[in-house]
């Protein structure tokens, strides 16, 4: 028969030592600790936090082969890894830095480590990822040059669909449907619930005035460039709608620019993709009306 598994509460004394060796009741160890964390969070990453350099690979003092990890934490299967900013570790060749959450007996803790085969995935040993790097031949030595592989810790408190009361929808969607400003974190609530934007997709709020804002890293193409607006950002349903195009110059967004009006704006009726398409790449900021 199966039990429900309880934590934590403070153990009496028994005299049933054969299922309770210690003489208490209530028994826990670490791995009871790390499972009761397990649900809240995704499995692995780093805790980033406001610090957007949480765990951040770099050349320590900007040359050399000792690489240093910033502070920050990192969380493997109910379990972390703290950083204070002083760890570091040495590299002689091309290699993955990772963050080791290792179980084994001979270990029971987290490692910092430069890599040269796979990652580590089993029961007792698993591997973060936070940079690759590779080594350079310079004058006089080696050069590292360093990719940033981290990925961060996801909350798992709501999950990935599920069908709010209409009497009490989350203020995020009234955010998001009245077109007032959201962080990253805020639009992704919304875009990342199907039924949330089920809700808004059939809402006058798709219809109103909305404006969406991107940069020229989102541009794609060699020649050309296309930006794909998709309808979870735009929240058209059709082609026709009226729209005013900005060009974000000096941090100011203007009318009439080139880039502007070398624009062109195109509707895909299979995906529901608003396209852009220009010569170059620039920031800026389209705005929708019905």
């Amino acid at each position: 028969m199966s039990q429900t598994k309880s934590y934590f509460f403070n153990a009496e004394p028994t005299e049933d030592l054969s299922s309770h060796p210690t003489g208490y009741d209530r028994e826990y160890d670490a791995d009871d600790h790390a499972a009761f964390f397990r649900p809240f969070f995704s499995e692995k990453g780093v805790m980033a936090g406001q610090y957007a350099d949480a765990c951040k690979v770099s050349v320590q003092g900007g040359e050399g082969t000792t690489l240093q990890v910033a502070a920050g934490a990192v969380y493997i299967r109910g379990r972390a890894a703290i950083f204070d900013g002083t760890e570091t570790v040495a590299v002689s060749q091309d290699c993955k830095i990772v963050c080791r959450m290792n179980k084994g007996a001979d270990v029971r803790a987290f490692q910092l480590l430069a890599i040269t085969g796979e990652l580590q995935d089993t029961e007792d040993v698993c591997d973060l990822q936070l940079a690759t790097a590779h080594l350079e031949a310079i004058s006089g030595g080696h050069k590292v040059v360093l990719t940033d592989t981290r990925t961060f810790l996801s909350y798992m408190g709501q999950p990935a669909y599920y069908p709010p009361d209409s009497d009490s929808l989350p203020y995020v969607l009234w955010l998001y449907t009245l077109g007032f400003p959201m962080d990253e974190e805020q639009r992704q609530m919304v875009e990342g619930n199907p039924s949330l934007m089920a809700i808004f997709n059939a809402s006058l709020g798709a219809q109103r005035s909305s404006a969406v804002d991107f940069t020229a890293a989102e541009w794609t193409g060699d020649g050309s460039k296309t930006l794909t607006i998709p309808r979870t950002k735009h929240g058209r349903q059709t082609g026709r709608f009226a729209y005013t195009l900005r060009h974000k110059v000096s941090g100011q967004l203007k009318g009439g620019t080139w880039a502007v009006l070398c624009t062109s704006v195109t509707y895909d009726e299979a995906s529901g993709n608003i396209l852009l398409t220009c010569e170059d790449a620039y920031d800026g900021q389209i705005c929708f009306s019905a």
